[in-house]
């Protein structure tokens, strides 16, 4: 018995692929949810849609110092035929409007700024000319709701701003409390317990002890587990003795939602792992042995209905074998599926062009489009003023337009740095 579990799956390797959907494929479940503050929301993965309560901004504002006026009254106007107004008032940020813009007056307007009633546009300070404390003259005309932020530009009340599945960002929690959301809805963290065999394992490192090496494979799974949004428990180190293995795997499974054992799982006499899981109630052996070097004897097994990997003892083949085979199984338990990080680097073709600013670094917020045969396609968000704080959250990456160049024409090849887990 113990040479044919030892040896399942050694004679005839199984593909990463099948070995990944075999296990995953068996795994139903569901995460928990619990509500916490957006303050502690950093990198959680969100449980519920959000939606937006309110607009923002949730007034109209101006987008630029200058005048507010009714632009029907600039029309025309130019630095060779001026149009004089008479200002009779002045809005700054955090106020509330008190006078009402009528034919040929204007009010002094910041940035930000609430609109006063009657007024549908703001004359930039540069494009007018101060002739008195009361007068001024328009040097440029402007359409209606020219440099007007509208109520609701950036969020429109009752639209989904954050999907469920999200895991969270600065820029995502910035967005939360600027529609009021102080608590937010997301999946619990997996609690995943880790421990490492072999008699020839230590806790700390010590020349003077001949024949023992430290374990370091339990500290690297560890901070992967945290990396990827888990909670690690550590169960410590199990000698290569069969009752001592299968103390610390039942107390894994009390304690965790998943297992993850390095060592002991090769063909060797004292790879005790896949015997011991074997002989414990309710456990199956998925996979024993993958078609990947380094890493091959790597374990999946189902045991009280919850999963257990097996690791090989060798560190890059834990570490690999961690990417092929528990980030996927994390992201399931946490409801979503990724292959990039924020600040990766992938490449791609622009699906229109988009022009630069000569000697200005521009950086513009882009969608990404994925089409049939895997390939990346990126669309300019079209609204991404600095106000626009959802431009950040809508986007899935910076692209990057140098000084010195005049833009990128549709379907020109360029790189973008991503901005959340894509």
């Amino acid at each position: 018995m113990l040479k044919d579990v030892r040896m399942q799956g050694f004679h005839e390797l199984t593909p990463v692929d099948e070995a990944r959907e075999r296990f995953l494929s068996k795994i139903h479940f569901t995460t928990d949810t619990e509500q916490i503050t957006a303050e502690e929301a950093l990198h959680r993965t969100l449980s519920k849609d959000v939606v937006a309560p309110v607009d923002i901004p949730p007034f109209d504002r101006a987008a630029m110092d200058g005048y507010a006026v009714k632009a029907e009254d600039t029309f025309g106007a130019s630095p060779t035929n001026p149009v004089e107004l008479k200002v009779i008032g002045t809005v700054e940020i955090g106020d509330v409007p008190t006078e009402a813009v009528s034919n040929g007056t204007a009010i002094r307007i910041s940035t930000g700024a609430p609109m006063p009633n009657g007024a549908n546009a703001v004359v930039m300070v540069e494009h007018t000319e101060t002739i008195s404390d009361n007068i001024i003259q328009v040097m440029n005309s402007v359409t209606p709701w020219k440099n007007v932020a509208k109520r609701g530009e950036d969020i429109s009340k009752e639209l989904v701003i954050l999907m469920k599945g999200r895991i969270l960002t600065p820029t995502d929690l910035a967005l939360l409390k600027s529609i009021g959301m102080e608590r937010v809805d997301v999946y619990k963290k997996p609690k995943i317990a880790v421990m490492s065999t072999g008699n020839e394992l230590m806790e700390q490192f010590n020349p003077d002890v001949p024949g023992k090496i430290v374990d370091s494979n339990r500290i690297m799974l560890k901070s992967l587990i945290k990396e990827d949004g888990g909670i690690p428990i550590d169960l410590g180190i199990a000698k290569d003795e069969k009752d001592d293995i299968k103390e610390k795997i039942l107390e894994g499974l009390r304690q965790a939602d998943v297992l993850m054992i390095s060592g002991g799982t090769s063909v060797g006499t004292k790879d005790l792992v896949p015997l011991v899981v074997n002989e414990i109630d309710d456990s199956v052996i998925l996979v024993h042995g993958v078609a990947i070097t380094p890493g091959r004897p790597m374990g999946l097994a189902i045991v009280k209905n919850k999963p257990v990997l097996l690791f090989p003892g060798y560190p890059v083949a834990v570490f690999l074998n961690y990417e092929l085979f528990a980030r996927p199984l994390l992201q399931k338990l946490q409801g979503h599926q990724y292959k990039h990080k924020p600040g990766e680097i992938i490449s791609g073709r622009m699906k229109k062009r988009i022009s630069g600013t000569p000697g200005i670094k521009d950086l513009v917020r882009v969608k990404i489009e994925v089409d049939e045969n895997g390939d990346y396609w990126f669309v300019p968000i079209r609204r991404r003023g600095a106000g626009i704080l959802s431009s950040i959250t809508r986007a899935d990456a910076l692209l990057e337009i140098p000084e010195d160049s005049e833009g990128f024409p549709e379907g020109s090849v360029v790189q973008v740095k991503l901005l959340h887990y894509f």
